[in-house]
């Protein structure tokens, strides 16, 4: 009964009955492990592996291979692989699949070194490997990012004449693109005989990756059969790369053509309403979870906190972070900093309060959302002592986006002195962020000495940051001295330094119109223009 409920997905029962097995005095046998060990590891229980575990110590089981490679399964699926390893090193003999287990193991903890140390270690010891395990390689190399180590190991795997089929070609073109190097990964995708779906998409990822949108347009439009994946690869791509408007048009695409978009295309196109302002299409891609079904995992809720955080509906916000079931760190720390940049300290506060009892550590993120907080409510004291907590109570480094978040705090309310000593006593080297942070605060309180040092500071840094000129000549120019402006302008232009214009967008019944400093190529500005001059007049005679 217990393999049926198993086969069956019934992993609950299976675990009650392998319960009421032993409370009856009945042995299980190496078959009864196998298949507990599957139920327990779908189900993450891992007290019922201990158990078990025991069970297999006790009854002798200690040398079957068969039994031990179920329980290293099982803890690799549930519990840290760290008890899979021990298992694994405890073995009298090892098969392939108790070195494929753990290695697989490992790169599903994201332990990618580990994995790649155990693949050598297999190759010390002569043990031929499969698919499997090169896929499972390929897959450590482009979580660790190294192409030295990529192009090693695929050399070592040619070596081993293992045949290469579509299933590691595509994890050979995914672990290229991930480290980097889309020559390569481009190269082993046209020498692809066969390529089925999986390869194209992989491809289409790795442009988005790279930064060459249109190159995944391209390829895109050349695949034979898309599925769903091909469209949330290109949409991503596109929100990677910051073309906002092309990954909604794109998904107002596959709605069009009734193509059901799967969470990752969502999330996506989640993300470019964020940039882009557009809330009322954020609502009715939020609305649309329900009616099509699609259960919302954390990394979608997540996105929409941010959609809703960034369009300025705090409230529902709030209400979407409530209704996630199991938080992680991200959406954490994303709900904080939203709270943070709209003045909300204390509720900022209050969410980290109710993290922190829910056992999760903050990283170094967490922490410039507190700063932040700190930052816009002119919270000193506060501020000065999460800084010190962070190092001595959690153990996390300061690094420059926290000093920046100080220097903010400290220019904002006006001591300007102390926010130039803080960024001399500090350990971490200032960057252009956090001169950048003391130029502002000068320019707020009219401190041009100070301002100038700031300036000269961000110019050795990167001397064509074109807003450091800007806030500079502003200071220039709010103290009258004309021709101290008219030299900073002029160095601008010599150095080919160019005012960025400004830009904003309106959404307005589900579509996003874009307004640029200087432009007047919107369709209708021609009946825009009467209404800002009304709007202009009405400003002006209110005061």
């Amino acid at each position: 009964m217990i393999r049926v409920y198993s086969k069956t997905r019934d992993f609950e029962l299976s675990i009650a009955l392998y319960k009421e097995m032993l409370l009856k005095g009945a042995k299980p046998n190496w078959i009864t492990f196998s298949f507990v060990s599957k139920a327990a590891a779908d189900l993450g229980t891992l007290e019922v592996l201990l158990g078990l575990h025991c069970q297999v110590l006790i009854l002798g089981f200690c040398s079957d291979v068969f039994v031990l490679n179920s329980l290293i399964l099982g803890y690799s699926g549930c519990g840290p692989v760290d008890y899979a390893r021990k298992v694994f090193d405890e073995l009298p003999e090892r098969d392939l699949i108790s070195w494929t287990v753990v290695l697989n193991g490992y790169v599903r903890s994201g332990r990618a070194k580990e994995a790649v140390e155990l693949f050598f270690l297999m190759r010390e010891e002569q043990v031929m490997f499969d698919e499997v395990v090169v896929v499972a390689v390929f897959t450590a190399c482009a979580q660790l990012r190294d192409l030295h180590l990529s192009r090693r190991l695929e050399s070592l795997v040619r070596e081993c004449k293992v045949g290469f089929n579509s299933y590691m070609s595509n994890a050979l073109i995914d672990m290229y693109s991930k480290c980097g190097s889309i020559i390569d990964a481009r190269k082993h995708f046209d020498e692809m005989v066969d390529k089925d779906v999986v390869s194209w998409n992989s491809m289409v990822s790795a442009y988005g990756r790279a930064g060459n949108a249109d190159e995944a347009r391209k390829l895109f439009d050349q695949i034979p059969v898309k599925n769903e994946i091909s469209w949330s690869a290109l949409l991503n791509g596109y929100v990677q790369n910051g073309a906002f408007k092309e990954a909604l048009l794109l998904f107002s695409e596959m709605k069009a053509k009734g193509i059901i978009a799967n969470d990752t295309a969502i999330t996506g196109a989640v993300t470019a309403c964020a940039h882009m302002g557009s809330l009322d299409l954020g609502r009715q891609i939020h609305s649309s979870l329900d009616k099509e079904k699609i259960k919302s995992d954390v990394v979608l809720s997540t996105s929409l906190v941010d959609m809703y955080v960034k369009c300025g509906c705090l409230d529902t916000a709030q209400q979407v972070f409530n209704e996630i079931s199991k938080k992680n760190l991200v959406c954490y720390n994303v709900t904080m900093l939203g709270l943070a940049i709209h003045g909300k300290a204390s509720e900022c506060l209050k969410i980290f309060c109710n993290m922190a009892k829910g056992g999760l550590a903050p990283d170094s993120t967490t922490f410039v959302a507190i700063l932040s907080a700190c930052a816009h409510a002119g919270w000193l004291e506060e501020g000065q002592k999460w800084f010190r907590l962070m190092t001595t109570a959690h153990g996390i480094a300061p690094r420059a986006e926290h000093v920046s978040c100080m220097v903010h705090l400290m220019g904002g309310l006006g001591f300007l002195d102390e926010a130039h000593g803080f960024i001399k006593t500090s350990s971490v080297k200032p960057d252009v962020v956090i001169w950048g942070a003391l130029l502002s605060a000068c320019k707020v309180h009219g401190n041009l000495k100070l301002g100038k040092l700031a300036t000269q500071r961000i110019l050795e840094l990167d001397p064509s940051h074109g807003g450091a000129y800007i806030l500079f000549s502003g200071m220039l120019a709010a103290g009258n001295k004309w021709d101290e402006v008219m030299e900073v302008r002029k160095k601008m232009k010599e150095i080919g330094v160019e005012n960025r214009r400004g830009w904003s967008c309106i959404d307005l019944q589900g579509n996003v119109h874009e307004f640029h400093v200087g432009k007047s190529f919107h369709p209708e500005i021609k009946e825009i223009l009467p209404v800002l001059g009304s709007l202009n007049i009405q400003t002006a005679l209110s005061g």
